[in-house]
């Protein structure tokens, strides 16, 4: 399967992303049969209640380690995700300033990813159903 890429601003972004959400246990033998079948682009979340982002990042690993891709060839997107769509199992301390719980959430995907570097870091949608809050804002900051 050989998928194109765009160009946006001056970043190679495949036209087709992988979806990991919602695989629970399947997620790393489903990333790795995606990236077998010729997918370079990842997206998933630290949201442990729809996503297993670490699973994500065993499938890389074994991909690479098994000569199918290296990470400059991969397009690895994640996100940020409020509190409200999270359950228990925070990638950050929910008591400390948004953007301080945004650079731990990119911190914690970083390790599990088991990567330097994330392509494509996304806000996982809005605090409230319209418009943006001060919180939205912070977090883009």
């Amino acid at each position: 399967m050989l998928l194109q890429n765009t160009e946006i601003a001056g970043v190679r972004v495949p036209r087709f992303l992988y979806g990991t959400a919602w695989k629970e246990n399947e997620t790393q033998r489903l990333t790795e049969l995606a990236l077998q079948q010729g997918f370079r682009g990842i997206d998933t979340a630290n949201q442990r209640r729809h996503y297993h982002e670490a699973a994500v990042g065993q499938a890389i690993a074994a991909a690479i380690e098994r000569g199918l891709v290296v990470r400059e060839d991969l397009f690895l997107q994640t996100k940020f995700t409020f509190q409200s769509g999270q359950d228990h199992r925070l990638p950050y301390d929910p008591a400390a300033p948004i953007p301080a719980q945004v650079e731990q959430s990119f911190a914690s995907s970083l390790e599990h990813l088991g990567t330097e570097f994330i392509d494509s870091y996304v806000l996982h949608g809005p605090t409230q159903r319209s418009g943006l809050a001060p919180d939205d804002w912070a977090a883009w900051r």
